[in-house]
């Protein structure tokens, strides 16, 4: 795993950028590093001093600096000091650097972490397992772009499992043009682009949950900071074989930010939390203004899932099989459900790789939010462009919640709320039969594909 510190920030001013100073340097060492061999008017030490002073007087305050340890304490004590200025943010900024980072001592000394949430670092992360970025992507402080195994070729596979997974981009590319010809509708081109990519995506099933991948992710100093202390955790005693798998990659990041002074000792999650992607069950079901659910999904499911970041998701703990050999339920693409000698060898498959964890893989799952974000995941997920597994899923749950809302309408004895259950069950009227486009969300690209709009397509 190679990991990269891709960007940087800008906080504006000299706390935040090189100084003069620091610019006249760096462009006296370039002047010094190639020489100067040509005459001039002024003479070359004088030329070469007023080149400097005319490009540090336009540079100052404006390049940025590298991240760094004592940049992000910087930030943070920046941040500290405002809470309690007597006058105005551009003093505080005039302070000495010293004076700025005794006050991140003293933010960080508090507890006062959220000083250092201020500063955000942008990792560029190659060959991370698709597992660790699972991880990572189930903490909510994020951004990330991560190489789409949906719409990409997959590399740096298990020769056993890459043989399955060639093998099953063929089959499922041949069942999908037996069914939905090249060029039948603006949705199954002509040239087969759309069914090649539909076959990768159900492909994918079939390898490991720690293949390799490439992501962007961007988070927060103290997030960070919080990730490796969390990580250390785990590397010192893992929850389970999944965590377990992961020690050397988690050793490698938690090394990586020690390195380049990312990393605080005294800035740890000081709540006694842990990683979120394993968790509790829920008591009961409950779908209401809130809600709360369980329900079986694959791997390959879940992470897409976790995109929905106003939404909280967990696999469950009690559920999940520790020993991955065993695991015996695998996600069962539909478009091969009625040929039983292709489900029977998808099957057995599948089956040869669970030691691998693949992610095919049917995991329990708990999902908690508020109605509003559950209509905005109605708004993404049913269509036909979101993946056939989700899209299923996110039906099947706004018939669920439809049916709940019904029965409590019926059972209301305050009429103040009957409008608002009324508004609710509309709204989810409309959505859990059809595609979004039916329900109000314009489309740019309509795909003209009548199964795929009435959600009974088949990929």
């Amino acid at each position: 795993m190679e990991i990269k510190i891709k960007m940087k920030s800008t906080l504006a001013g000299e706390k935040g950028c090189y100084s003069k100073e620091e610019v006249a340097q760096k462009v006296r060492e370039i002047i010094e590093g190639y020489g100067v061999n040509a005459d001039y008017k002024y003479g070359q030490k004088t030329f070469n001093e007023i080149l400097i002073n005319e490009i540090s007087n336009e540079y100052a305050n404006i390049i940025p600096r590298d991240f760094d340890y004592d940049f992000n304490r910087l930030v943070a004590g920046l941040m500290g000091g405002t809470c309690y200025m007597p006058d105005t943010f551009e003093k505080l900024n005039q302070k000495p650097n010293e004076n700025i980072l005794r006050i991140a001592d003293t933010v960080e000394n508090n507890g006062h972490h959220s000083t250092f949430g201020h500063s955000y670092l942008t990792l560029e992360i190659t060959g991370l397992p698709k597992a660790l970025a699972m991880i990572l992507n189930n903490e909510h402080e994020y951004n990330t772009s991560e190489k789409s195994a949906r719409y990409t070729v997959m590399k740096d596979i298990e020769p056993a499992q890459n043989a399955l997974y060639n093998k099953w981009v063929g089959i499922f590319e041949r069942k999908i043009q037996e069914k939905y010809p090249n060029g039948c509708n603006n949705f199954f081109d002509a040239n087969g682009k759309k069914a090649h990519k539909l076959a990768q995506e159900n492909a994918r099933y079939m390898i490991s949950v720690f293949t390799p991948t490439n992501m962007v992710y961007t988070t927060s100093f103290r997030q960070l900071n919080y990730i490796c202390h969390w990580m250390e955790k785990q590397i010192d005693k893992p929850t389970n074989k999944f965590y377990e798998t992961l020690k050397n990659d988690m050793m490698q990041f938690v090394n990586f930010c020690k390195e380049n002074k990312l990393y605080s000792e005294k800035l740890s999650d000081g709540k006694g939390r842990d990683f979120s992607l394993f968790g509790d069950p829920i008591l009961k079901t409950e779908f209401s203004s809130s809600y709360q659910c369980a329900y079986k999904m694959s791997f390959a499911a879940l992470a897409q899932k976790q995109r929905h970041r106003t939404i909280n998701y967990h696999i469950n703990n009690l559920k999940f099989v520790n020993d991955f050999e065993k695991n015996t339920e695998f996600y069962l693409p539909p478009i091969i459900k009625d040929d039983p000698k292709l489900v029977e060898e998808y099957l057995r498959d599948i089956s040869s790789v669970a030691w691998a964890l693949p992610q095919g893989t049917m995991i329990e799952v708990v999902e908690r939010g508020t109605y509003e974000n559950f209509i905005l995941k109605t708004k993404e997920r049913l269509c036909v462009m979101a993946q056939k597994e989700i899209r299923d899923i996110t039906r099947e749950q706004a018939t669920a919640y439809l049916k709940a809302l019904k029965e409590d309408r019926a059972n209301c004895n305050d009429e103040s709320l009957l409008p608002i259950y009324d508004k609710y069950i509309d709204e989810l009227s409309l959505r859990y039969s059809k595609a979004r486009c039916t329900a109000g969300y314009k489309c740019n690209s309509p795909c003209g594909f009548k199964e795929g709009v009435e959600l009974r397509s088949d990929v």
